[in-house]
């Protein structure tokens, strides 16, 4: 059976984590994953722009650690997106895909954006 693009028969999916950034405001930060007693390996993450993205330069966004903030994903958002339009990318887009037990996952905007455009960030992931 596929969802998203995984074939649940082969990748046991646990959940997807999501939140909005605001590209223009402040920077954000939040947590996203956490498992005490096992590693993680993420399988896609999503980006959803919900409103258009205006023409100027994109921001930073990543997926790391505390402390390494773009220890498994760091990208910059995309320009002139229309609203609705979605961009994904798969572990081989990832710095690191698998995620040490007792690891404290955090999702960072840095922010600042002359335009406009927020996004919704979906992270699929498995336990292994």
């Amino acid at each position: 059976m596929a969802v998203c693009g995984l074939d649940l028969d082969k990748e046991l999916l646990v959940a997807f984590n999501t939140t909005v950034f605001d590209l223009s405001g402040s920077a954000q930060s939040e947590v996203i994953l956490y498992n005490k007693n096992h590693e993680i390996l993420i399988n896609k993450i999503w980006v959803k722009y919900v409103e258009a993205t205006s023409a100027d330069t994109g921001v930073n966004f990543s997926l790391g650690s505390s402390g390494t903030d773009n220890a498994y994903f760091d990208c910059t958002s995309l320009v002139s997106k229309d609203a609705g339009s979605v961009t994904e990318y798969n572990t081989g887009d990832l710095t690191l895909s698998t995620i040490p037990r007792d690891t404290v996952v955090m999702l960072y905007n840095d922010g600042g954006k002359v335009g406009t455009g927020t996004c919704h960030i979906f992270v699929a992931y498995s336990v292994i």
